[in-house]
């Protein structure tokens, strides 16, 4: 509010309102003040002009970081009013000044205009918190909305996965061709399959899951794919025991790795090297090395990559980082410290 464009329309309307306020209801009379109305009505102004000023700077300068609005607030006001008391007193010793009063003689006059400075910085300070909380209000809602938007498009991207006849079929002949050559192999894919569906379906009730529930869940999914490319898909987890404690969006790892399979080469002559790993607890490296199939029938439209960056966007405030060279596709997700999450 106090860097509103018309700022000083509002001051001098607030002090031309002020002053005939003032006057209208006689309060000279009763608590006369030995200079000119004309000189009075400058004072109400400058006064005016002088709170309002200070505290579009205290709200521009004194900014602490990491701290809730309402103590921010509370702080800029408890600094505004030490300001409006120092302004007013120089307001008043102007006066002594110019009019050649002795300040012994404007003592009433210097307890009525700290009154009446309080009381405007008071009125201003109160209509700026009541802008500024519709505002974060505002922004809130609108976070919230995009946030969920996000998050039902996280889910039918999810639902699609899950129903993709091609990944079915690709499991199921995987599961066919186990079953007469080794029936206890055929059941460990059973299990794994049923995991990587069930996780699916309740990490999507979440909006962050701990990087060690992701990474049971790509233990699975690595299992299905292995069993399906063999010794083309070579995979390499290292993972500290402090990161697994730290969270991330769910099924991040699961689209990525996703991703690097659809859109390479994955072959016994070219295989596919995927690592993951973190880098101090604070981010995790998803990297696969780039071997562009030449005709990719199924070119990404980046539907998984962007809902990834948006969820990190509005939950974490940390965008992931995305690289690519001539021989490797990287992706850097933050990992989160977030005590509870739904």
């Amino acid at each position: 509010m106090f860097g509103h464009s018309l700022r000083y329309l509002f001051i001098v309307g607030l002090a031309a309102y002020s002053f005939l306020n003032t006057w209208s209801v006689d309060i000279f009379k009763y608590y006369p003040i030995p200079v000119h109305l004309t000189g009075v009505a400058v004072l109400f102004l400058v006064v005016i002009f002088g709170i309002w000023e200070s505290n579009r700077l205290i709200n521009r300068h004194l900014q602490l970081q990491n701290v809730p609005f309402l103590r921010q607030t509370a702080y800029q006001f408890a600094v505004s009013i030490l300001v409006t008391a120092v302004i007013t007193l120089l307001a008043i010793g102007a006066v002594s000044q110019v009019y050649a009063i002795p300040l012994s003689e404007l003592g009433l006059s210097l307890k009525l205009f700290l009154v009446f400075a309080f009381r405007i910085n008071l009125f201003l300070n109160t209509i700026h918190v009541i802008t500024e909380y519709v505002k974060q209000l505002r922004k809130s809602q609108m976070e919230a909305e995009q946030l969920k938007k996000a998050s039902v498009q996280a889910e039918l991207q999810a639902i699609r996965n899950q129903v993709n006849p091609h990944f079915l079929f690709n499991n199921l002949s995987v599961l066919a061709a186990l079953i007469p050559k080794d029936t206890n192999a055929s059941v460990d894919f059973v299990q794994q399959f049923s995991k990587v569906y069930r996780y699916v379906l309740v990490s999507h009730e979440k909006e962050l899951v701990t990087l060690d529930e992701e990474l049971h869940f790509i233990d699975a999914y690595l299992f299905l794919l292995e069993k399906r490319f063999g010794a083309a898909l070579r995979a390499n987890i290292n993972v500290s025991a402090q990161a697994r404690k730290k969270k991330l969006v769910p099924v991040a790892l699961q689209m990525l790795i996703e991703n690097a399979v659809k859109h390479n080469i994955v072959s016994e002559r070219r295989p596919l090297y995927l690592t993951i790993k973190d880098i101090d607890s604070q981010v995790l490296v998803v990297q696969n090395n780039l071997q562009r199939r030449l005709h990719d029938e199924e070119l990404s439209t980046g539907i998984g990559l962007s809902n990834i960056l948006q969820r990190y966007a509005f939950l974490g405030g940390q965008t992931p980082e995305v690289q690519q060279t001539n021989t490797d596709f990287i992706v850097k997700l933050p990992l989160l410290s977030v005590p509870n999450s739904k």
